[in-house]
C-alpha cells in the first residue's frame, strides 16, 4: 500500500490522507521545556470544514480553554524592548517605550497572563485612559506598544494570534502642521542675530535652508562639508536620554548629500571663520571632524538636542513677549496672529513647505528630507499652499473655455 504523503495547505492546515484534514492551532511554550505546545483535531467533511474547524480552535485557544503560556504580559514587553535595543533601534525611542510601559502600561496590563489579555481587556483599558483624560493621540501611542508586543508574541509562538489587531483605539484627527512663513523664519533669525547668543542665528539659518533634523544638524562635522562641491553630507545624528547622549545613524539610515545655495554656504563660511578666530585666540587646534555647532572652542562635543529645543522656544516667547504685554494691557486673549507656537521640527515643515510651494516634485523634497518614501512627504507634508490651489483653478478653467486662435 502506498503511503499517503501530507500537504501543507494553509497556515494549520494539512491534507494527511485521502479525504482527511489535520487542523492545528499552537497553544504557547512549555515553560519549563521551552517547546511548542498545540491542538489539533481531524474532519473528514473538506477544507473549508477545516477552515471553521480552525477557526473555532483559535477562539478556545485565546480563551484559554487549552491552557496556554504562563508568561506575563509584562515579561513579553520586557522581551520586546530587548530585542529593539539588539537590533539597534534608536537610543530615545527605547527611551520612550520604557517610559511610557513603566508609566501607564505595566501598572494596568503587566501582571496579566499573556493568555488572559483580549481584545476587550484592551479596549477597556483605552476606555480608562480617556475616561481619565488622556489625549487619543496618546492612548494610540500606548496602542502601538501594545500590539507590536503582541505581534512579536504571535511570531515567537506566544500567544495564537495578536487580540491587539482587532482592538479599538481612538481615532486621532490629524493634526494641522504649525509652518512658519518665510517673514517670521527671518525674524526669528534676526532676533537670533541680535541676542546674547547670535550663532542661534545660523543654526536656524542652516536648518531651514536643508530641513534636516535636529539631531543630524546636531551631528554634522566640519568633514562632512564640501566647500567646492557647496554641499553637505548628512552622515549621523545625535541622540540624548535622561542618561546621556550619542552618535547614531541618520533616521531610516538615509544618508544623504544635500547641495546648498551660496547664502548658506556664506553663513557656513562665516561659522567656520569665527571658530577658528577663537581657536587662534585660545591657541587650540581645531580638527576636520570637530562638529560645526559645539559648546566647545575645539568642538569635541556636539551641540544637544535638548539645548537647541530649549533655545529655541526661549526664541519663540521673547517673539511673542511684546503682543503678550499689549494683550495684558488691553484685557484679551492673545490673537493667533501673534502667537509664535513653533518648534525646531518646524522649521523643517517650512522646508518642505516651501519646496513643495516652488513647484518641486515630492522625489526631490523627500531626498532633502531623508525619507525613503515619497509618499511618506506627501502624506506628512502640507504642500496644497492656496497660491498652488488658485493656480490649479485657473489652469482647469483655462483649459475649458481657453478661447480658440
Amino acid at each position: 500500500m502506498t503511503e499517503f504523503k501530507r500537504v501543507q495547505l494553509e497556515k494549520g492546515i494539512r491534507l494527511v490522507g485521502p479525504d482527511r484534514w489535520e487542523v492545528q492551532v499552537h497553544i504557547g511554550r512549555d515553560p519549563s521545556t521551552g517547546k511548542l505546545r498545540q491542538v489539533s483535531r481531524t474532519t473528514r467533511k473538506g477544507i473549508a470544514d477545516a477552515r471553521r474547524l480552525r477557526s473555532k480552535l483559535v477562539t478556545e485557544v485565546t480563551e484559554g480553554k487549552y491552557g496556554g503560556t504562563t508568561g506575563t504580559f509584562g515579561s513579553l514587553l520586557d522581551e520586546w524592548v530587548t530585542r529593539g535595543e539588539r537590533n539597534g533601534r534608536s537610543p530615545n525611542t527605547i527611551a520612550g517605550y520604557r517610559k511610557k510601559i513603566e508609566a501607564t502600561i505595566r501598572p494596568e496590563l503587566g501582571n496579566l497572563p499573556l493568555d488572559k489579555i483580549t481584545t476587550h481587556t484592551l479596549d477597556s483599558f483605552y476606555g480608562r485612559l480617556l475616561g481619565a483624560g488622556t489625549s487619543p493621540a496618546t492612548v494610540m501611542h500606548y496602542h502601538r506598544i501594545i500590539a507590536a508586543a503582541l505581534h512579536q508574541a504571535e511570531k515567537w509562538g506566544w500567544v495564537v494570534r495578536n487580540v491587539a489587531s482587532l482592538a479599538q483605539p481612538p481615532s486621532v484627527p490629524r493634526k494641522e502642521l504649525t509652518v512658519p512663513t518665510p517673514e517670521r523664519v527671518r525674524a526669528l533669525i534676526e532676533m537670533a542675530a541680535a541676542s546674547r547668543s547670535p550663532e542661534w542665528a545660523t543654526v536656524i539659518t542652516v536648518a531651514a535652508l536643508t530641513g534636516i533634523r535636529r539631531g543630524e544638524l546636531a551631528g554634522m562635522r566640519w568633514s562632512d562639508v564640501d566647500w567646492p562641491g557647496c554641499a553637505i553630507t548628512v552622515r549621523r545624528s545625535i541622540w540624548q536620554t535622561s542618561e546621556g547622549w550619542g552618535e547614531k545613524d541618520p533616521k531610516s539610515h538615509q544618508v544623504r548629500r544635500l547641495v546648498l545655495g551660496e547664502h548658506a554656504m556664506a553663513v557656513l563660511a562665516g561659522r567656520w571663520q569665527r571658530v577658528i578666530d577663537a581657536a587662534e585666540l585660545a591657541e587650540i587646534a581645531v580638527a576636520d571632524t570637530a562638529y560645526v555647532f559645539s559648546p566647545e572652542l575645539d568642538g569635541a562635543r556636539p551641540m544637544l538636542p535638548g539645548a537647541v529645543t530649549l533655545a529655541f522656544g526661549r526664541l519663540c516667547k521673547k517673539m511673542e513677549a511684546p503682543a503678550v504685554e499689549l494683550a495684558e494691557k488691553e484685557g484679551r486673549e492673545l490673537r493667533s496672529e501673534e502667537c509664535w507656537p513653533y518648534r525646531f521640527h518646524d522649521l523643517r515643515h517650512y522646508t518642505a513647505t516651501e519646496l513643495f510651494r516652488a513647484g518641486h516634485n515630492a522625489r526631490t523634497v523627500a531626498d532633502r528630507l531623508g525619507h525613503a518614501d515619497p509618499s511618506l512627504t506627501l502624506r506628512v507634508y502640507t504642500h496644497d499652499t492656496a497660491d498652488q490651489a488658485s493656480a490649479a483653478a485657473d489652469s482647469l478653467e483655462a483649459g475649458l473655455f481657453a478661447l480658440p486662435s
